[in-house]
């Protein structure tokens, strides 16, 4: 008996680990937390998923590194902008020469104000610290992109995913194919993004307390902010995505908690005293109106291009995709039942993100006319749910997932070399599902560093293959640096062929402004300069062509940048 029942305790001893590590690895959650502990594993991992345990110890140092990387081009070049951007180049213009800055319309477009006095207020540092003033606009662009950074790390760790796990969705929007194009333009996109990320943050934190008096407060004001730069579905987005967590997570009655109502409060007045402003300071009825017209239209059926958000995410996401083929669906099935309950209680904020998705996506269908805004934020939540998703991989699907990466790479880098010869271009347009016109195909064949392009992109098959062995973290690491280093040559080489090429194809979609916001240097004498000013208004850039503001009695003060005066017959053409 004794020897029996010292066999049972070594069989039970022997067991007992066994099932503790299984029931481990069917929690993600544990599963990250454990690989972010010291071991074997992490030690066989290499050298790069150390590199990513260290840098998910320093908040967002990495990413802005990053970010720095991709956009400091923007700041020594010449800028090519498109025409949205030269109307928020515009509207500054006439803002700051007029000083109307309650009312931000330009000819017969209104904007919403809040992204403009983002731009002013730019300004007034950048003079304050002596910086010259030729780096607002890139400074704006930039800035509001890592905004959206900061934003995606805020709600990633307010939802409980973990140090790592919000590291991993800031590096997955790097090496994102549209992030790199995002950091550039000068729209409010990015902006009122940032602030509805910051505000649903807030709000994940606050409503799974039992009192926020500081979460909840600043959640309704980002909210309210929010709207003031992209519209009704930035504002309404954080409010809905918080009534449906409370009817899910089942705490409805903590809308009638006093800090709520304060929060509630506190976002009706600062879209009063907005509104209250116009009322009593300026006459602005045509600029209201305007700007409802712009709200959220119900209609009685899904708009025409209702699939644009959909494909855009894929296609703003499309090497990450590609992580659903590499998900143990064995185990995510095995353990849903579980997971779907403990949303409800511990893991709430996954729940969390998943109904803001939800609800992202559901508002676009009934939001047309904010089709260009509405694309962008599902792919900041989405990146959310991917970097959690990679890091619970297992070897197996990570070794898959470098495989199929590689594999991309290695058709893009085949099909850049074949774009950059005549012969195999014209072979390639075969296959095509729609036709190439003339000028876009001679337009591809002036790109002659399409080849040098494919020849890296080769070269980065081939590196990014070596480290397969490395864990989810480190091969994100690796993906992040290729994309940083991929991004250098084509900021170098490629953008100035592309600039030429632009707008030589399209001059009336292509708006080339000079990157000084400084007072023109004109080579007439300053008498004539106002005389002329008073005559006649200065010439728009075409193909825009905004009211003229003419004074009554003295000369308008310089604008803080000039325009370049050209024909409307001749094209743009780019200003060292």
């Amino acid at each position: 008996m004794t020897q029996e029942h010292s066999r049972q305790t070594e069989s039970e001893e022997h067991a007992a680990p066994s099932e503790k590590n299984s029931a481990v690895s069917h929690d993600p959650d544990t599963a990250v937390a454990r690989a972010s502990l010291p071991g074997p594993e992490a030690t066989a991992n290499g050298v790069t998923e150390k590199l990513f345990q260290a840098s998910s110890k320093v908040g967002l140092a990495l990413p802005a590194v990053l970010l720095a990387a991709q956009v400091w081009y923007g700041f020594v070049g010449t800028a090519l902008y498109s025409p949205l951007e030269a109307e928020y180049i515009l509207l500054y213009k006439q803002l700051s020469t007029s000083g109307q800055w309650l009312v931000t319309s330009f000819g017969d477009s209104a904007y919403w104000p809040v992204f403009v006095w983002f731009l002013a207020g730019l300004a007034k540092v950048l003079a304050h610290f002596a910086v010259p003033q030729n780096l607002l606009f890139p400074a704006a662009a930039a800035l509001s992109t890592f905004l959206v950074l900061c934003g995606v790390y805020s709600l990633s760790r307010a939802a409980g995913f973990g140090a790592q796990a919000a590291l991993a969705a800031c590096l997955i929007l790097l090496c994102s194919p549209f992030f790199a194009l995002l950091s550039h333009a000068l729209t409010a996109d990015a902006l009122g993004a940032a602030l509805l990320l910051c505000s649903l943050a807030c709000f994940c934190n606050g409503l799974q307390k039992e009192r926020a008096w500081i979460a909840l407060p600043l959640a309704f004001a980002l909210a309210a902010l929010a709207g003031l730069t992209g519209g009704g579905f930035y504002a309404l987005l954080p409010l809905l995505t918080s009534l449906i967590f409370l009817v899910w997570t089942g705490t409805f009655r903590h809308r009638h908690a006093p800090d709520v109502l304060f929060g509630f409060a506190l976002f009706l007045l600062c879209v009063a005293v907005w509104l209250g402003c116009l009322i009593l300071f300026t006459h602005s009825d045509t600029y209201v109106q305007s700007l409802c017209n712009t709200l959220l239209i119900f209609p009685l059926r899904p708009p025409a291009h209702w699939w644009l958000s959909f494909a855009f995410t894929g296609v703003g996401l499309l090497p990450w995709l590609m992580l659903v083929l590499c998900v143990s669906w064995n185990r995510v099935l095995l353990s849903a039942v579980r997971d779907l309950k403990a949303s409800r209680g511990e893991r709430a904020g996954s729940s969390f993100v998943w109904i803001a998705l939800g609800i992202g996506y559901g508002l676009s269908l009934i939001a047309p006319e904010s089709t260009g805004k509405v694309d962008f934020f599902p792919i900041c939540l989405a990146a959310l749910l991917l970097g959690k998703a990679l890091l619970n991989l297992s070897k197996l699907g990570i070794r898959i997932f470098c495989a199929l990466l590689a594999l991309c790479l290695l058709c893009a880098g085949s099909a850049l070399i074949a774009a950059g010869f005549d012969v195999s271009l014209n072979y390639m347009t075969n296959f095509l599902p729609f036709p190439i016109t003339y000028e876009l195909r001679d337009s591809i064949g002036a790109l002659t560093s399409l080849p040098i392009f494919g020849a890296i992109f080769l070269v980065a098959a081939l590196v990014f293959m070596t480290f397969r062995q490395s864990g989810p973290g480190g091969t994100l690491l690796v993906c992040a640096l290729l994309a940083i280093a991929l991004a250098q040559p084509a900021m170098l080489r490629l953008a100035p062929e592309l600039r030429k090429t632009i707008v030589s194809l399209k001059p009336a979609d292509a708006v080339t402004l000079p990157q000084s916001v400084a007072p023109a240097q004109n080579d007439e004498p300053a008498d004539k300069d106002e005389s002329a000013g008073k005559d006649e208004p200065a010439n728009p850039v075409p193909p825009f062509t905004p009211t003229p503001v003419v004074p009554e009695t003295e000369p308008a003060p310089t604008p803080p940048f000039a325009l370049p005066e050209t024909d409307s017959a001749t094209p743009s053409a780019p200003i060292p």
